[in-house]
């Protein structure tokens, strides 16, 4: 082990400034005493093991930088977890795990990838702008996206026979990447969640939206389920003011809705 120890440590050297700082995911598959997440600040880490249905958390540790890479051991009894954290990109590190048993003598070296955890507010910011649908057979043609006080609200438009009209505007949650919304009109009731796609990193957008609608009509108990793709453009917006009283954090405010 100290051998091991003494040769990285004969090529030690300072990174080359990547930025490890975030909570990173491993998307490799993950046996018992495995690290599944890791948790970086500057160049400490803390690691989160995987030992059958619960996670354990080892204390954090300030790692050795070595190459380009950070290098540390955690010790519990006889056993002892050796990392060594390099990056591939801004969004992923390779992570060389050894576990070192003192007691048997073994040692069992494992790969993996880790993904960089997006914070909400990137995430949120994805999928704000316009997006409309190509199809005259959606039950939703148009939305517009915006994010108001940190919250994202969500304004729609569907078909009727009678042309376009506004569903209104609903307060977006965000669970698993998506968002999660429901408008209420009347006897109509809709369920909706969005899930973005084809993202452009130039712009930090989403270029399309999956749209899954669930109506329910609340007077005679039909629903209609539909899935609707979207495409970031022009949303052309009425001219005439929309107002809707929303409840941001201690007070009410009225906020002009069309002013997107």
């Amino acid at each position: 082990m100290r051998r091991l120890i003494l040769l990285l440590m004969l090529f030690a050297s300072m990174a080359f400034g990547y930025s490890y700082s975030g909570i990173w995911k491993n998307s490799s598959a993950v046996g018992y005493n495995e690290p599944v997440i890791l948790k970086i600040g500057g160049n400490k880490v803390s690691p989160i093991l995987q030992r059958g249905d619960r996670r354990v958390a080892l204390k954090s540790k300030l790692t050795t930088n070595v190459g380009s890479g950070l290098f540390d051991v955690w010790g519990y009894g006889y056993k002892n977890l050796v990392l060594f954290i390099k990056p591939i990109n801004s969004y992923k590190l390779r992570v060389v795990a050894k576990k070192v048993d003192t007691k048997r003598k073994r040692v069992v070296t494992k790969s993996f990838v880790f993904i960089k955890q997006q914070s909400p507010h990137s995430i949120k910011r994805r999928f704000i702008g316009n997006y409309k649908s190509s199809s005259n057979f959606s039950a939703i043609k148009k939305i517009a996206i915006r994010d108001i006080d940190g919250r994202l609200f969500v304004r729609a438009w569907r078909n009727t026979r009678d042309g376009l009209k506004a569903l209104g505007v609903a307060r977006a949650k965000i669970y698993n990447n998506r968002l999660h919304m429901t408008w209420d009109r009347g006897n109509l009731s809709v369920e909706a969640t969005i899930r973005g796609y084809n993202y452009s990193r130039r712009i930090n957008r989403y270029r399309n939206l999956e749209l899954y609608v669930k109506a329910t009509n609340l007077r005679t108990g039909l629903t209609n389920t539909q899935t609707i793709q979207l495409r970031r453009g022009d949303v052309d917006i009425p001219p005439r003011p929309i107002y809707k009283k929303l409840k941001i954090g201690p007070v009410d405010v009225n906020l002009m809705m069309n002013s997107y």
